[in-house]
């Protein structure tokens, strides 16, 4: 296999697992969806999570990306790593990058296909977000580690209403400790964030003001970026790629994103999504016996219905730019799907 991030469709990424082993985390930052910190409990066991891989897999999803908490306090993270390996899937990291150095980092390196590194605007930004001063020179300096180990690897920014004018910081950031990519994800009110950060989600002006600096940047800087959002453009031209056909056939049609918690229940798409579309939990039944119970539960015809709605209702409204996930989880608690 040519060992490479690939793409597929509007999503940016073929069919990916994400997993959250643990809520445990170095840091407690602002914007967390998950709410984890230094104390926080749960954990997945890993023989579960390596049959979750396994199903995973023949379910056709091909890559999984573990976060968390911190995805390098996990003490299985190798083993995982090596299981997802094992089955020909491509592995990816999210973390804050302050614990990527030493043993910790070497052992973890040959079974890693790519790192996302979290930085979240200049040092003051980023240090008052992750409410740990120093946060940000530790992470910096860990990037030559990183480099030198031979991953590619990314930064990945959270976008809120406050901080696009910190994209060009960041990108010429990316350019000069050796990243291939900027990941700009729009903030989305989950987890911590709902309490620290409730007004700080984008509105449509500063999606197409980041869409509007990430091509100034990528064509100045020579580093790809990418906004994690879809244009009205997008939306009228690819109608077909993002609202998935009928009848669906299979998990990977309906739900290119699958979200494993550290808890073992499994959602779709997003964190926010109604609880009534969750899959179940691993607790009690294996991904593929969950798959197929979802399958045939008519959620699956819901979910493709509510991005229906979702795309005919943005079209309608002429917003310039969705967050298009977070757009489908509000649609979800309407009364006529939520049922």
């Amino acid at each position: 296999m040519d060992r490479q991030v690939v793409s597929d469709g509007l999503t940016g990424l073929a069919p990916v697992l994400h997993v959250h082993p643990l809520r445990l985390c170095n840091l407690a930052c602002a914007h967390c969806y998950s709410s984890s910190g230094p104390h926080a409990k749960g954990e997945l066991p890993i023989d579960l999570l390596v049959a979750c891989l396994k199903d995973a897999f023949q379910l056709g999803y091909r890559q999984v990306a573990i976060s968390g908490g911190e995805p390098l306090l996990y003490g299985h993270l190798r083993e995982v790593l090596i299981g997802a390996r094992d089955l020909g899937m491509l592995t990816t990291l999210v973390s804050n990058g302050m614990l990527a150095n030493g043993e910790r980092w070497e052992r973890i390196t040959p079974y890693l296909d790519f790192a996302a590194i979290s930085v979240d605007g200049r040092p003051e930004e980023h240090d008052a977000i992750r409410r740990r001063r120093g946060a940000f020179d530790i992470t910096v300096s860990n990037f030559e580690t990183i480099r030198a180990s031979g991953i590619p690897f990314g930064i990945l920014f959270t976008l809120t209403q406050h901080n696009v004018d910190s994209l060009d910081f960041v990108v010429r950031l990316a350019a000069t400790v050796g990243a291939r990519s900027v990941q700009v994800h729009p903030l989305s009110l989950q987890g911590r964030a709902i309490g620290e950060l409730p007004e700080s989600r984008p509105d449509d002006v500063e999606l197409i003001a980041a869409l509007c600096e990430v091509t100034r940047l990528g064509e100045t800087c020579g580093v790809a970026v990418h906004v994690d959002v879809l244009t009205m453009e997008q939306l009228l031209q690819h109608r077909h790629l993002i609202i998935p056909s009928l009848p669906v056939t299979s998990l990977t049609n309906v739900l290119p994103v699958l979200i494993v918690r550290s808890d073992a229940y499994v959602l779709p798409l997003t964190h926010d999504i109604n609880p009534a579309f969750w899959l179940g939990t691993l607790n009690e039944r294996s991904l593929a016996c969950l798959a197929q119970s979802w399958l045939g539960s008519g959620l699956a015809d819901k979910l493709v219905d509510a991005c229906a709605r979702t795309w005919a209702g943005t079209v309608e409204s002429g917003t310039p730019a969705v967050y298009w996930f977070d757009e489908v989880a509000a649609r979800t608690y309407s009364p006529a799907l939520a049922t």
